[in-house]
């Protein structure tokens, strides 16, 4: 494994909500699709804060064509909530923030505080708070396999350029395309 592949996504800070859901149907009909915090903020930096891909990859610290492959992943996710309808659940992801963050479960606001001491709500004093990093570690460690998002003997690959790359659990080969063709890419390798 290259070490790009291993490099951790550089995330400034999470998004102020957890999801979304449609409007309309019935929530035991509704199906759902995980965004990962990189995704998310590859999204945000470019269509929220205008930057281009260039900049972009630079602050999340990935090269530029892996910066493309997750964008292109979460507008793909994006697009297939939309038009199908699904939940969409911003999630785990191979990320580090910049801070230790935190958000409220009681009204919601995402904060970080200064010193690590203070677990209260910066807004409304509650003490019912989940520490964002470390519901991301949790996440990974929940993943099935090994630790963390990269497979190293599964991969995902364009039948027509034979372009390859390693999957990353949890993100399906065929939300992909090729960077080089823009073809669909499909999974290789152990079931």
């Amino acid at each position: 494994m290259s070490p790009r592949n291993k490099r951790i996504r550089r995330v400034g800070s999470p998004p102020v909500f957890k999801g979304f859901k449609p409007i309309g149907i019935p929530s035991k009909q509704i199906n759902v699709i995980s965004i990962l915090f990189e995704e998310y903020e590859a999204f945000r930096l470019i269509e929220y804060s205008a930057l281009s891909q260039e900049e972009a990859s630079k602050l999340m610290n990935v090269s530029r064509p892996t910066f493309t492959r997750i964008y292109n992943s979460a507008l793909k996710k994006i697009a297939l909530a939309f038009a199908e309808g699904l939940t969409m659940h911003i999630e785990g992801g191979n990320v580090v923030f910049d801070k230790e963050w935190y958000r409220c479960n009681d009204c919601v606001t995402v904060f970080h505080h200064e010193d690590d001491e203070n677990e209260e709500c910066i807004s409304c004093d509650s003490d019912n708070i989940e520490h964002i990093n470390k519901s991301i570690e949790n996440w990974k460690e929940n993943q099935p396999g090994e630790k963390g998002m990269i497979e190293t003997d599964v991969y995902c690959i364009c039948s027509k350029c034979k372009y390859e790359e390693l999957h990353t659990r949890g993100v399906p080969c065929f939300s992909k395309t090729c960077p080089d063709c823009n073809s669909p890419l499909f999974r290789k390798g152990k079931e």
